[in-house]
């Protein structure tokens, strides 16, 4: 028999309040607007008019409800089937038993998530029921919260053919899960630790996954093999209010990113943060203009520098947009998607001031061509869990592999110019919409001889890196996007810088360390050549670390990649049978430039490194350069060697400028004086047919303004009256 009983709690649930109960019938009569319940009206979970099918359909013949029992008696056949809406806060017992081989279990606080969850279809908490191992802590063995917590091994579980008895209760945030009079399972489902048994699971992607609604609902699932269920005995309990703690860090307010993806290794970088998002209400900076700026650039004392810009008894973790590290610990745990089972964690590591709290971890033995999903744990240094984060990257495709892929070029960004206010930069959400399998951030991430401040120190540099990637569009997309770093000079040290230069209180090798070893994910050498599939190649360039002094003499000692570097780049060029090979430069090699540019290959003081680079390159079969570092969007041929270089334009429409719009020289194929990023997109669209490669100028906000395709063709370009 089954019986429901309702407590004074359900008051909270209006379309389940009684009019009357009666226990030793398991009826409920449901209230019906005021009106007498009819007979039709009153609720039995032995009915089979009790239960609908998850489509709202009536339950199929493969379900038998007889002598009091359930019994899905065509498996596969039957379907899951629901309840109507009942009290989220309840006690529930029944009894049940299962044929050998039978994968089954009972859903509560079952309700739909969203068309990115399973199509939308109904989820929720399940009791697990299925022929398992008696000592089996699987969180898919019977009576486990299936997929989030394991039952425990001391648990009395009677085999197929035998009756168990098993118990729910679920009140609040807590839940239990009974068996045979045990409880063998628990969880809250709130806080770090219920989020990163989430992360970590099939329901990551949820809101308010497994806690109390109303209108949430129960499921019998058809997921295989003969089950019977009876006496269901239903009591609605008093609805307990969540627990509302101040939540403790550390956190992870700037995510993760990632660099030096190939098909087997990637190396992944998170901060354990003081607070879970920046300092949106703090102080504003005193405001220093360029003159005086320039002039605090040639003091040593990081002291004056950092109180200077102060105001009168602030510290700069009290600053607008502080993100201040926290000391903690970070484990990082990754699986491919939808394999769960794989899944690898990392040892704990534990972050201190030193390091800025940063953690990194490079990753080896990854799968060709996968997705993961990463998920990073943090906890106080004594071990208290405090955050949770999931992301994902991917890897490339062997190179044998031809593959349709789809990538990024981005660069010029800062905190001061971001045109999207507190979320960002506006093309993030754009780029987003394209869905890159990478992208490459070509340099000047952010700008340190900028103001608000004049980052002349160390901490300041720290604290301008903290703010960017708090705003949110700038890091929920890094913390999911396969992604090359590329540094220049404006965050190695200040404009056109070289080796032993300073800035205010910092070195050129201090700049150095910290963007190469600190603030983001670490190579030894920072340049790689990376295989994407058959056709598409990538070459990621170092323009400061090697680089001779600008004021040098021109002539064959002079050089911005080093000796060393340009010996590799030539070399793999020439062993690669790529269709396309694509040169990602933080600086043009091409141009043209502003004729007062002195710091990059096509400027005249590097004329003979930059003209080596223009005839070999050229020389290569499918060839073509990106760079970052210009203020504009554009398009070139060089005139003396047919190379071909795009230019994807700063990040921001507040951030261009430096080239007079309608300026264009003979060897632009297109120019446009704005903000906005590049595209590529390798197509195989017949397979007796070679790829092509398209490559789009886009606005900010993602519109298509040029198109190019490769082999070459007649370019097309959007109209854009404000250049």
């Amino acid at each position: 028999m089954f019986r429901i009983f309702f407590c004074t709690a359900v008051v909270l649930c209006p379309a389940v309040l009684p009019r009357s109960v009666s226990p030793t019938r398991g009826l409920v009569a449901q209230e019906s607007s005021g009106e007498t319940a009819g007979a039709d009206e009153i609720t039995d979970w032995a009915r089979r008019d009790f239960w609908r099918t998850t489509g709202d359909k009536p339950v199929s013949d493969g379900w038998q409800f007889q002598d009091g029992a359930i019994t899905l008696a065509k498996p596969r056949e039957g379907g899951s089937i629901v309840t109507p809406p009942l009290p989220s806060h309840f006690e529930l017992d029944w009894q049940w038993k299962i044929e050998e081989g039978v994968n089954s279990g009972l859903k509560y606080r079952v309700r739909r998530f969203g068309k990115h969850l399973f199509s939308n279809r109904l989820l929720g908490l399940e009791y697990q029921i299925i022929d398992s191992q008696p000592d089996s802590t699987s969180k898919g063995s019977t009576a486990s919260i299936y997929d989030l917590v394991g039952p425990t091994k001391e648990k009395t579980l009677n085999p197929p053919g035998q009756w168990n008895h098993s118990k729910i209760v679920a009140v609040g945030d807590k839940i239990e899960h009974f068996l045979n009079g045990e409880r063998v399972a628990a969880a809250i489902t709130s806080g770090p630790e219920w989020e990163t048994a989430i992360a970590l699971s099939k329901f990551y992607g949820s809101s308010d996954f497994g806690r109390p609604q109303t209108g949430d609902r129960f499921m019998l699932t058809d997921h295989g093999g003969k089950i019977t269920y009876k006496d269901f005995q239903f009591v609605a309990r008093e609805a307990v209010e969540s627990s509302q703690e101040t939540r403790q860090g550390p956190f992870l307010a700037n995510a993760t990113r990632n660099s030096w993806a190939d098909q087997n290794s990637i190396v992944i970088w998170t901060r354990t943060t003081r607070n879970q998002e920046m300092l949106v209400d703090g102080k504003p900076f005193v405001q220093i203009d360029r003159k005086r700026a320039g002039q605090l650039a040639k003091i040593k004392d990081a002291d004056k520098l950092l109180g200077v810009q102060l105001p009168e008894d602030a510290s700069l973790d009290q600053m607008f947009g502080a993100c201040p590290g926290e000391a903690g610990k970070v484990r990082l745990t990754y699986f491919p998607n939808q394999k769960r089972n794989a899944a690898k964690s990392t040892q704990w590591t534990t972050t201190d001031a030193e390091s800025d709290f940063t953690a990194q971890w490079k990753l080896e033995g990854l799968r060709p061509d996968t997705k993961y999903a990463t998920v990073v744990e943090a906890q106080t240094v004594d071990g208290r869990p405090s955050a949770v984060l999931r992301g994902s990257f991917r890897t490339a495709p062997n190179p044998t592999e031809p593959e349709d892929l789809k990538f990024c070029i981005t660069t010029c960004h800062d905190f001061i110019r971001r045109d999207d206010g507190l979320q960002g930069h506006q093309i993030y959400p754009a780029m987003n919409q394209i869905q890159p399998d990478f992208i490459v951030h070509a340099g000047d991430i952010e700008y340190y001889d900028k103001p608000d401040p004049w980052a002349l120190t160390k901490p300041l540099m720290r604290f301008k890196w903290g703010r960017i990637f708090s705003l949110p569009s700038n890091r929920d997309f890094y913390n999911r996007t396969t992604t090359y770093f590329i540094k220049d000079d404006h965050d190695t040290l200040a404009d056109d810088s070289w080796p032993g230069r300073t800035y205010g209180a910092v070195t050129f090798a201090e700049g150095v360390k910290l963007f190469n070893e600190e603030q983001f994910p670490s190579k030894d050498d920072r340049y790689k050549t990376i295989r994407w599939g058959r056709d598409l190649q990538i070459w990621i360039l170092e323009g400061r670390d090697y680089r001779s002094p600008n004021d040098m003499p021109d002539g064959p000692e002079k050089t911005i990649l080093g000796e060393q570097q340009k010996a590799w780049l030539f070399q793999t060029l020439d062993e690669s049978d790529a269709r396309f090979k694509l040169i990602c430069s933080p600086t043009p090699i091409v141009g043209p430039d502003r004729a007062n540019k002195k710091d990059n290959h096509a400027n005249e003081i590097f004329a003979h490194e930059g003209r080596q680079l223009r005839e070999k390159l050229s020389s290569v079969p499918g060839v073509i350069v990106f760079c970052g570092d210009r203020h504009w969007q554009y398009a070139s041929v060089d005139e003396a060697t047919n190379l071909w270089e795009f230019g994807c334009g700063p990040g921001s429409e507040k951030h261009q400028f430096g080239w007079k719009p309608g300026d264009e020289r003979p060897v632009h194929r297109f120019l446009r004086v704005k903000g906005g990023f590049l595209s590529g997109e390798l197509a195989y669209r017949d397979e007796d047919e070679p790829s092509t490669l398209t490559i789009r100028h886009h606005r900010v906000t993602g519109e298509k303004v040029s198109e190019f395709e490769f082999p070459t063709s007649i370019p097309e370009t959007a109209n854009d009256d404000s250049n």
